[in-house]
Protein backbone atom coordinates (compact mmCIF):
# COMPACT_ATOMS: atom_id res chain seq x y z
CA UNK A 1 0.00 0.00 0.00
CA UNK A 2 2.93 2.39 0.67
CA UNK A 3 4.10 2.47 -2.55
CA UNK A 4 0.40 2.68 -3.85
CA UNK A 5 0.53 6.40 -2.53
CA UNK A 6 3.97 6.76 -3.88
CA UNK A 7 3.00 5.98 -7.23
CA UNK A 8 -0.45 8.45 -6.17
CA UNK A 9 1.64 11.10 -5.12
CA UNK A 10 4.53 11.24 -7.44
CA UNK A 11 1.95 10.93 -10.66
CA UNK A 12 0.07 13.69 -8.90
CA UNK A 13 2.75 16.39 -8.53
CA UNK A 14 4.11 15.68 -12.12
CA UNK A 15 0.52 15.98 -13.56
CA UNK A 16 -0.38 19.02 -11.68
CA UNK A 17 2.81 20.52 -12.64
CA UNK A 18 2.09 19.82 -16.64
CA UNK A 19 -1.17 20.52 -17.27
CA UNK A 20 -1.50 23.90 -17.33
CA UNK A 21 1.83 24.68 -19.19
CA UNK A 22 0.91 25.20 -22.82
CA UNK A 23 -1.50 27.61 -21.24
CA UNK A 24 1.25 29.34 -19.51
CA UNK A 25 3.48 29.08 -22.68
CA UNK A 26 0.88 30.91 -24.91
CA UNK A 27 -0.78 33.45 -23.09
CA UNK A 28 1.65 34.49 -20.41
CA UNK A 29 5.15 33.51 -22.27
CA UNK A 30 3.85 34.14 -26.12
CA UNK A 31 4.68 30.92 -27.49
CA UNK A 32 3.25 29.67 -30.36
CA UNK A 33 2.33 25.88 -31.07
CA UNK A 34 5.67 24.92 -32.82
CA UNK A 35 7.59 26.28 -29.59
CA UNK A 36 5.43 24.60 -27.12
CA UNK A 37 6.05 21.20 -28.92
CA UNK A 38 9.66 21.72 -28.90
CA UNK A 39 9.75 22.32 -25.31
CA UNK A 40 7.28 19.32 -24.30
CA UNK A 41 9.49 17.76 -26.67
CA UNK A 42 12.83 18.55 -24.69
CA UNK A 43 11.37 17.60 -21.50
CA UNK A 44 10.81 13.72 -22.71
CA UNK A 45 14.48 13.28 -24.29
CA UNK A 46 15.40 13.86 -20.73
CA UNK A 47 13.02 11.39 -19.34
CA UNK A 48 13.92 9.22 -22.38
CA UNK A 49 17.78 9.21 -21.42
CA UNK A 50 17.10 8.90 -17.34
CA UNK A 51 14.66 6.13 -17.79
CA UNK A 52 17.11 3.91 -19.77
CA UNK A 53 20.22 4.46 -17.42
CA UNK A 54 18.36 4.67 -13.96
CA UNK A 55 16.23 1.32 -15.09
CA UNK A 56 19.37 -0.55 -15.94
CA UNK A 57 21.28 0.78 -12.80
CA UNK A 58 18.24 -0.05 -10.49
CA UNK A 59 19.06 -4.36 -11.89
CA UNK A 60 22.71 -3.26 -11.58
CA UNK A 61 22.76 -1.40 -8.24
CA UNK A 62 19.53 -2.02 -6.81
CA UNK A 63 16.24 -0.58 -6.21
CA UNK A 64 16.46 1.99 -2.57
CA UNK A 65 19.00 4.12 -3.53
CA UNK A 66 17.55 5.17 -7.02
CA UNK A 67 13.57 5.13 -5.65
CA UNK A 68 14.67 7.55 -2.78
CA UNK A 69 17.06 9.93 -4.38
CA UNK A 70 14.69 9.93 -7.76
CA UNK A 71 11.77 11.53 -5.43
CA UNK A 72 14.07 13.82 -3.70
CA UNK A 73 15.22 15.43 -6.57
CA UNK A 74 11.94 16.07 -8.14
CA UNK A 75 10.38 17.50 -5.70
CA UNK A 76 13.19 20.14 -5.79
CA UNK A 77 12.63 20.65 -9.53
CA UNK A 78 8.98 20.82 -9.25
CA UNK A 79 9.68 24.01 -7.01
CA UNK A 80 12.11 25.47 -9.17
CA UNK A 81 9.35 25.89 -11.81
CA UNK A 82 7.96 28.89 -9.52
CA UNK A 83 10.94 30.60 -10.71
CA UNK A 84 10.52 30.54 -14.26
CA UNK A 85 9.41 33.59 -15.95
CA UNK A 86 10.80 33.04 -19.71
CA UNK A 87 10.33 30.30 -22.28
CA UNK A 88 13.96 29.46 -21.84
CA UNK A 89 13.52 29.74 -17.79
CA UNK A 90 10.92 27.40 -18.10
CA UNK A 91 12.53 24.73 -20.77
CA UNK A 92 15.70 24.71 -18.77
CA UNK A 93 13.66 23.75 -15.24
CA UNK A 94 11.47 21.33 -17.56
CA UNK A 95 14.59 19.55 -18.99
CA UNK A 96 15.81 19.11 -15.41
CA UNK A 97 12.54 17.38 -14.38
CA UNK A 98 12.65 15.28 -16.83
CA UNK A 99 15.71 13.94 -15.70
CA UNK A 100 14.71 13.69 -12.23
CA UNK A 101 11.59 12.18 -12.72
CA UNK A 102 13.23 9.21 -14.83
CA UNK A 103 15.08 8.29 -12.53
CA UNK A 104 12.41 6.23 -9.83
CA UNK A 105 9.75 4.68 -11.60
CA UNK A 106 11.50 1.49 -12.52
CA UNK A 107 12.88 1.03 -9.42
CA UNK A 108 9.52 1.52 -7.74
CA UNK A 109 7.93 -0.77 -10.25
CA UNK A 110 9.98 -3.34 -10.27
CA UNK A 111 9.86 -3.30 -5.96
CA UNK A 112 6.10 -3.42 -6.15
CA UNK A 113 6.27 -6.82 -9.01
CA UNK A 114 8.55 -8.36 -6.81
CA UNK A 115 6.75 -7.92 -3.30
CA UNK A 116 3.28 -7.73 -4.46
CA UNK A 117 2.73 -8.92 -8.17
CA UNK A 118 -0.15 -6.78 -8.71
CA UNK A 119 0.49 -4.69 -11.77
CA UNK A 120 -2.69 -3.58 -12.60
CA UNK A 121 -3.96 -2.58 -9.24
CA UNK A 122 -0.58 -0.52 -8.62
CA UNK A 123 -0.69 1.35 -11.79
CA UNK A 124 -4.17 2.37 -10.99
CA UNK A 125 -2.92 4.51 -8.14
CA UNK A 126 -0.99 6.15 -10.92
CA UNK A 127 -3.99 7.28 -12.95
CA UNK A 128 -5.53 8.23 -10.03
CA UNK A 129 -2.48 10.12 -9.11
CA UNK A 130 -2.71 11.92 -12.49
CA UNK A 131 -6.44 12.95 -11.71
CA UNK A 132 -6.38 14.48 -8.69
CA UNK A 133 -3.49 16.29 -10.02
CA UNK A 134 -4.71 17.47 -13.10
CA UNK A 135 -7.99 18.84 -10.56
CA UNK A 136 -6.07 20.16 -7.92
CA UNK A 137 -4.57 22.26 -10.61
CA UNK A 138 -7.99 22.90 -12.26
CA UNK A 139 -8.94 24.72 -8.94
CA UNK A 140 -5.58 26.51 -8.02
CA UNK A 141 -5.45 28.10 -11.83
CA UNK A 142 -2.47 30.06 -10.23
CA UNK A 143 0.64 28.28 -12.11
CA UNK A 144 2.86 29.16 -8.79
CA UNK A 145 0.77 27.67 -6.60
CA UNK A 146 0.02 24.66 -8.70
CA UNK A 147 4.33 24.33 -8.63
CA UNK A 148 3.96 24.55 -4.86
CA UNK A 149 1.57 21.97 -4.56
CA UNK A 150 3.30 19.44 -6.78
CA UNK A 151 6.53 19.75 -5.30
CA UNK A 152 5.16 19.24 -1.80
CA UNK A 153 3.59 16.23 -3.08
CA UNK A 154 6.82 14.50 -4.83
CA UNK A 155 7.75 15.83 -1.18
CA UNK A 156 5.55 13.33 0.56
CA UNK A 157 6.05 10.68 -2.04
CA UNK A 158 9.98 10.80 -0.96
CA UNK A 159 8.83 10.45 3.11
CA UNK A 160 6.50 7.71 2.36
CA UNK A 161 9.98 6.00 0.39
CA UNK A 162 11.87 5.96 3.43
CA UNK A 163 9.39 3.80 5.13
CA UNK A 164 9.61 0.91 2.34
CA UNK A 165 11.62 -2.38 3.24
CA UNK A 166 13.81 -3.93 0.85
CA UNK A 167 14.91 -7.25 1.53
CA UNK A 168 16.78 -9.86 -0.21
CA UNK A 169 17.08 -7.94 -3.69
CA UNK A 170 17.73 -9.77 -6.61
CA UNK A 171 21.14 -8.01 -8.64
CA UNK A 172 21.72 -8.44 -12.47
CA UNK A 173 24.79 -7.85 -15.21
CA UNK A 174 22.99 -5.96 -17.51
CA UNK A 175 25.13 -4.76 -20.82
CA UNK A 176 25.04 -1.11 -21.39
CA UNK A 177 23.13 -1.32 -24.42
CA UNK A 178 21.01 -4.42 -24.19
CA UNK A 179 20.55 -4.95 -27.51
CA UNK A 180 19.18 -8.69 -27.25
CA UNK A 181 16.26 -7.69 -24.85
CA UNK A 182 14.82 -5.32 -27.19
CA UNK A 183 15.00 -7.38 -29.90
CA UNK A 184 13.10 -9.90 -27.26
CA UNK A 185 10.58 -7.68 -26.99
CA UNK A 186 10.56 -5.56 -30.11
CA UNK A 187 6.50 -6.30 -30.49
CA UNK A 188 5.74 -4.14 -27.87
CA UNK A 189 8.36 -1.37 -27.90
CA UNK A 190 7.77 -0.79 -31.67
CA UNK A 191 4.38 -0.80 -31.68
CA UNK A 192 3.59 1.05 -28.56
CA UNK A 193 5.84 3.85 -29.80
CA UNK A 194 3.82 4.18 -32.79
CA UNK A 195 0.58 4.23 -31.10
CA UNK A 196 1.73 6.81 -28.50
CA UNK A 197 3.76 9.11 -30.84
CA UNK A 198 0.19 9.56 -32.34
CA UNK A 199 -1.50 10.13 -29.17
CA UNK A 200 1.18 12.78 -28.12
CA UNK A 201 0.21 14.59 -30.96
CA UNK A 202 -3.24 15.14 -29.35
CA UNK A 203 -1.90 16.02 -26.07
CA UNK A 204 0.86 18.24 -27.09
CA UNK A 205 -1.92 20.90 -27.12
CA UNK A 206 -4.86 19.07 -25.84
CA UNK A 207 -5.37 21.74 -23.21
CA UNK A 208 -5.41 24.32 -26.11
CA UNK A 209 -7.72 22.22 -28.10
CA UNK A 210 -10.15 22.17 -24.75
CA UNK A 211 -9.99 26.11 -23.98
CA UNK A 212 -10.66 26.36 -28.10
CA UNK A 213 -13.80 24.81 -27.58
CA UNK A 214 -14.98 27.22 -24.40
CA UNK A 215 -13.59 24.82 -21.46
CA UNK A 216 -12.76 26.39 -18.75
CA UNK A 217 -9.33 25.91 -16.61
CA UNK A 218 -11.86 23.91 -14.27
CA UNK A 219 -13.26 22.12 -16.67
CA UNK A 220 -9.78 21.13 -18.14
CA UNK A 221 -8.87 19.48 -14.64
CA UNK A 222 -12.38 17.68 -14.96
CA UNK A 223 -11.87 16.57 -18.37
CA UNK A 224 -8.42 15.09 -17.51
CA UNK A 225 -10.01 14.10 -14.13
CA UNK A 226 -12.44 12.16 -15.87
CA UNK A 227 -9.98 10.09 -17.28
CA UNK A 228 -7.56 9.61 -14.51
CA UNK A 229 -10.56 8.08 -12.53
CA UNK A 230 -12.13 5.79 -15.36
CA UNK A 231 -8.27 4.35 -15.54
CA UNK A 232 -7.98 3.97 -11.94
CA UNK A 233 -11.53 1.69 -11.99
CA UNK A 234 -10.58 0.01 -14.92
CA UNK A 235 -6.58 -0.77 -13.86
CA UNK A 236 -7.74 -2.47 -10.70
CA UNK A 237 -9.51 -5.46 -12.15
CA UNK A 238 -8.27 -6.42 -15.61
CA UNK A 239 -5.29 -7.97 -14.33
CA UNK A 240 -7.26 -11.26 -14.38
CA UNK A 241 -6.87 -11.19 -18.43
CA UNK A 242 -4.37 -12.42 -20.71
CA UNK A 243 -1.39 -10.26 -21.30
CA UNK A 244 -1.99 -10.26 -25.52
CA UNK A 245 -5.81 -9.94 -25.01
CA UNK A 246 -5.18 -6.49 -23.11
CA UNK A 247 -2.56 -4.78 -25.48
CA UNK A 248 -5.25 -6.14 -28.36
CA UNK A 249 -7.83 -4.12 -26.69
CA UNK A 250 -5.70 -1.07 -25.66
CA UNK A 251 -5.00 -0.68 -29.14
CA UNK A 252 -8.46 -1.42 -30.63
CA UNK A 253 -9.95 1.37 -28.40
CA UNK A 254 -6.96 3.97 -29.32
CA UNK A 255 -8.22 3.66 -33.47
CA UNK A 256 -11.69 4.02 -31.98
CA UNK A 257 -11.04 6.72 -30.10
CA UNK A 258 -8.33 9.45 -31.78
CA UNK A 259 -11.06 9.70 -34.58
CA UNK A 260 -13.54 10.70 -32.70
CA UNK A 261 -12.37 13.52 -31.02
CA UNK A 262 -12.88 15.53 -34.19
CA UNK A 263 -16.66 15.17 -33.35
CA UNK A 264 -16.62 17.65 -30.38
CA UNK A 265 -18.15 21.00 -31.13
CA UNK A 266 -18.62 21.89 -27.18
CA UNK A 267 -16.27 20.81 -24.56
CA UNK A 268 -18.94 19.06 -22.58
CA UNK A 269 -19.24 16.28 -25.79
CA UNK A 270 -15.47 15.31 -24.68
CA UNK A 271 -16.09 13.27 -21.43
CA UNK A 272 -17.33 10.15 -23.78
CA UNK A 273 -14.19 9.88 -25.44
CA UNK A 274 -12.05 10.45 -22.06
CA UNK A 275 -13.71 7.03 -20.60
CA UNK A 276 -12.57 5.45 -23.65
CA UNK A 277 -8.93 6.66 -24.36
CA UNK A 278 -9.22 5.60 -20.48
CA UNK A 279 -9.91 2.28 -21.60
CA UNK A 280 -7.50 2.36 -24.03
CA UNK A 281 -4.49 3.22 -22.22
CA UNK A 282 -5.26 1.03 -18.97
CA UNK A 283 -5.26 -1.79 -21.16
CA UNK A 284 -2.10 -1.19 -23.29
CA UNK A 285 -0.34 0.03 -20.37
CA UNK A 286 -1.13 -2.94 -17.76
CA UNK A 287 -0.66 -5.55 -20.51
CA UNK A 288 2.54 -3.76 -22.08
CA UNK A 289 3.93 -3.83 -18.40
CA UNK A 290 2.69 -7.85 -17.92
CA UNK A 291 4.72 -8.42 -20.94
CA UNK A 292 7.88 -7.45 -19.99
CA UNK A 293 7.60 -9.03 -16.55
CA UNK A 294 6.76 -12.07 -17.57
CA UNK A 295 8.94 -12.43 -20.18
CA UNK A 296 12.39 -10.53 -18.42
CA UNK A 297 14.40 -11.34 -15.46
CA UNK A 298 15.51 -7.96 -15.77
CA UNK A 299 13.02 -6.29 -14.99
CA UNK A 300 14.28 -2.53 -14.02
CA UNK A 301 16.21 -2.10 -17.54
CA UNK A 302 12.97 -4.15 -19.07
CA UNK A 303 10.74 -1.29 -17.93
CA UNK A 304 12.63 1.65 -18.07
CA UNK A 305 13.28 0.69 -21.80
CA UNK A 306 9.66 0.91 -21.95
CA UNK A 307 9.74 4.67 -20.54
CA UNK A 308 11.89 4.99 -22.57
CA UNK A 309 10.09 4.04 -25.86
CA UNK A 310 7.12 6.07 -24.20
CA UNK A 311 9.67 9.37 -24.23
CA UNK A 312 10.23 8.97 -27.60
CA UNK A 313 7.39 8.62 -28.42
CA UNK A 314 6.18 11.72 -26.52
CA UNK A 315 9.12 13.69 -27.98
CA UNK A 316 8.21 12.58 -31.49
CA UNK A 317 4.83 13.51 -30.88
CA UNK A 318 5.67 17.19 -29.71
CA UNK A 319 7.60 18.10 -32.29
CA UNK A 320 5.35 16.08 -35.13
CA UNK A 321 2.28 17.52 -33.31
CA UNK A 322 3.44 21.16 -32.82
CA UNK A 323 3.85 21.20 -36.79
CA UNK A 324 0.57 19.62 -37.59
CA UNK A 325 -1.58 21.49 -35.93
CA UNK A 326 0.19 24.68 -36.64
CA UNK A 327 0.13 23.51 -40.64
CA UNK A 328 -3.84 21.22 -40.38
CA UNK A 329 -5.44 21.74 -37.39
CA UNK A 330 -6.87 20.20 -34.92
CA UNK A 331 -7.80 17.47 -36.75
CA UNK A 332 -5.14 16.74 -38.91
CA UNK A 333 -3.44 15.72 -35.98
CA UNK A 334 -6.28 13.56 -34.88
CA UNK A 335 -6.18 11.51 -37.97
CA UNK A 336 -2.92 10.79 -38.28
CA UNK A 337 -2.77 9.70 -35.06
CA UNK A 338 -5.65 7.15 -35.54
CA UNK A 339 -3.19 6.24 -38.70
CA UNK A 340 -0.03 5.26 -36.29
CA UNK A 341 -2.24 3.45 -33.87
CA UNK A 342 -3.00 1.08 -36.48
CA UNK A 343 0.43 0.72 -37.66
CA UNK A 344 1.71 0.03 -34.29
CA UNK A 345 -1.40 -2.21 -33.40
CA UNK A 346 -0.31 -4.26 -37.50
CA UNK A 347 3.27 -4.57 -35.52
CA UNK A 348 2.31 -5.84 -32.40
CA UNK A 349 -0.10 -8.50 -33.88
CA UNK A 350 2.73 -9.81 -36.97
CA UNK A 351 5.82 -9.27 -34.72
CA UNK A 352 3.85 -11.46 -31.90
CA UNK A 353 3.60 -14.23 -34.37
CA UNK A 354 7.21 -13.89 -35.71
CA UNK A 355 8.27 -14.58 -32.05
CA UNK A 356 6.18 -17.36 -31.21
CA UNK A 357 7.33 -19.14 -34.30
CA UNK A 358 10.89 -18.39 -34.04
CA UNK A 359 10.36 -19.60 -30.11
CA UNK A 360 8.88 -22.78 -30.77
CA UNK A 361 11.37 -23.42 -34.26
CA UNK A 362 14.23 -22.89 -30.67
CA UNK A 363 12.28 -25.32 -28.65
CA UNK A 364 12.06 -28.35 -31.56
CA UNK A 365 16.03 -27.64 -32.34
CA UNK A 366 16.83 -28.26 -28.82
CA UNK A 367 14.83 -31.24 -28.47
CA UNK A 368 16.05 -32.77 -31.50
Amino acid sequence: MKAGYIQLLSSAGLSGAALLIPNMLRDELGANTMEIGLITASFNLALFLSSYVFGRASDVHGRKLYLRAGLSLTSIALFLLVFADSKTSLAVVRILIGLCAGIYPSALLSYVYETEGKIGKFTAYGSLGFGIGTFVAGMLTIYYEIFLASGLMLFVAYFISTRLVFVGERFHKVPLFPLAMVRHNFPVYVSIMFRHTGANMIWVVYPLFLADLGATPLFIGFVYGINAVSQYLFMRFIDRFQTYHLVMAGFIFSIITFPSYTLATRPEEIVPMQVSIAVAWSCLYVGSIKYLMERNEEKGTSSGLLQSFLSISAIMGALVGGITVFALGYHGSMFIATGLAIIGFIIFVTGNRFLDRKEKGVIAAKGV
